[in-house]
């Protein structure tokens, strides 16, 4: 929480504490003997509200400062000493010295006790809450640092992979479509000028994160052995929408590297719909029950798009993994934001 902030909360609470006692000293005082009485010009009254602010403000601060201290140097002792002699024996002690001994001292007392040890666990209070605030801020500060990271650590690990292979299918289709070959290498240097500039963004436009999607499975059809291998449909109108990058690709990039023979038809699934500003995203492949390393290598990907999904999209999306019968589906929901 920014200090001026909290400056602006304390200064709040002691215009409060003063105004409150300022009436509360005023009725006490009973009816004014002159007509004419005006409390707002009676400096003794001012000053005694004052006074007492100050008096209340010491068991705050005790509190609010202190105690934090005490207990991170593991004083306990010392503050519960404390907060005994200030918290019964001050009272006490001003108390007698204000009316000696007698009844009212005793009353008096008993006030003063209930006053200085509210404002004492008021301090405590309003320490704790601020520094909850601050843990807040700074976990959830921390945690968008690790998303960016491990997205960054995604890209590394995936970029690689991928460039291996397109670059070797692309120098076969050198010498057997020139026009083709061409046409691949375009594609891949808009993969890779999306994946190291538009992906820092926090949100993409959802055409922008299609197209690099499409390309994506375009250089990926270059290796299947049969064209039906892949099914993918796209429906829907998605051009005023934005998502967070990279969400989808992961499981596509997944279901690649862990499907079956591509001689088979409708080895992968792929289908992407969008209603309104929601999407509705499936992904399913065929694998062999015997590849027992289904997701190794690949953990940290899925596992860092749920995380984002978690923080980007929380309570805004629906996600579901699961693997039967040779067979494994990702269907993903998500309510996007609109440009």
């Amino acid at each position: 929480m920014k200090k001026l902030k909290i400056i602006i909360v304390h200064t709040l609470l002691w215009v409060m504490v003063f105004y409150t006692f300022f009436n509360i000293m005023n009725a006490l005082g009973g009816f004014p003997k002159e007509a004419g009485y005006n409390p707002y010009t009676d400096f003794g009254l001012y000053a005694n509200s004052i006074m007492t602010t100050l008096l209340l403000a010491i068991p705050f601060y005790f509190g609010y400062v202190l105690t934090p201290y005490l207990f991170r140097r593991q004083k306990r002792k010392l503050f519960i000493t404390i907060a005994i002699v200030f918290g019964t024996l001050f009272p006490i002690a001003m108390s007698i010295m204000d009316d000696g001994f007698g009844p009212s001292a005793i009353l008096q007392s008993v006030f003063l006790f209930a006053f200085l040890n509210i404002f004492l666990i008021l301090g405590v209070s309003f320490r704790s809450i601020f520094g909850w605030i601050e843990q807040k801020r700074l976990h959830d500060q921390l945690e968008q640092q690790n998303l960016r990271s491990e997205l960054s650590l995604l890209k590394t690990q995936l970029n690689p992979h991928f460039l291996f292979n397109t670059l070797h299918n692309i120098d076969t289709l050198i010498y057997e479509n020139q026009d083709k070959a061409s046409k691949s290498l375009v594609k891949l240097s808009d993969i890779m000028r999306y994946m190291l500039k538009d992906v820092h963004s926090d949100f993409v436009s959802m055409e922008q994160e299609i197209q690099h999607l499409e390309n994506y499975l375009a250089l990926e059809k270059l290796r299947l052995k049969n064209e039906n291998f892949l099914n993918y449909h796209l429906t829907g109108d998605y051009k005023d929408l934005k998502i967070a990058p990279m969400i989808m690709i992961p499981f596509i990039e997944n279901a690649f590297k862990h499907s079956v023979d591509s001689s088979n038809e409708n080895g992968i699934k792929i289908f992407i719909t969008l209603e309104k500003n929601k999407l509705h995203f499936i992904c399913e492949n065929l694998f062999d029950k015997d590849d027992t390393d289904k997701d190794k290598g690949h953990g940290i990907g899925l596992e860092t798009v749920r995380k984002r999904l978690e923080y980007i999209y929380k309570n805004k999306y629906k996600l579901s993994v699961n693997s039967e019968n040779s067979v494994f589906k990702v269907h993903l929901e998500v309510e996007l934001n609109e440009n």
